[in-house]
């Protein structure tokens, strides 16, 4: 038995570092001061973040398939997935865990209570679904 707790417990810790390694990679615009901030909490919470500065964010985030309504100031890019505007990491790991058929998750525009734009409060920021065929409105949660 306590070989068993020791491959589980292993497993669970290689799980946690291997997950909290994960590359992404941030467009912004050069002068967004609260895409830093943003940057800064995703490598916080243990992501390995490459920030781009792009003058063309219009056309980065429509090759991405970022769905109308739902563009913020940055998008990022982590795995297949993409991450529109201020998502907190609950979100995001969530989404990595599960592996819906999406295009990524969304918070549209710069909320005050958001990751990088001020004093989050868990539970009140509502984190939308992108999808392929670009519905838009479809609630992925509340982080």
């Amino acid at each position: 038995m306590p070989v068993f707790r020791s491959v589980v417990l292993g497993a669970l810790l290689l799980g946690n570092s291997a997950f909290a390694a994960l590359p992404a990679t941030l467009y912004k615009s050069p002068s967004c001061g609260c895409c830093e901030a943003y940057v800064s909490y995703l490598r916080q919470n243990g992501f390995a973040v490459s920030a781009v500065n792009r003058d063309d964010m219009p056309r980065i985030k429509q090759q991405l398939g970022v769905s109308p309504g739902m563009g913020s100031c940055h998008t990022v890019k982590i795995g297949a997935y993409v991450i529109e505007g201020h998502v907190p990491v609950a979100a995001i790991r969530q989404l990595l865990a599960r592996k819906p058929a999406l295009v990524g998750i969304a918070v549209p525009g710069m909320p005050a209570e958001s990751p990088g734009m001020g004093v989050e409060r868990p539970g009140t920021l509502a984190v939308y679904q992108m999808t392929a065929d670009q519905r838009t409105g479809v609630l992925f949660g509340r982080f």
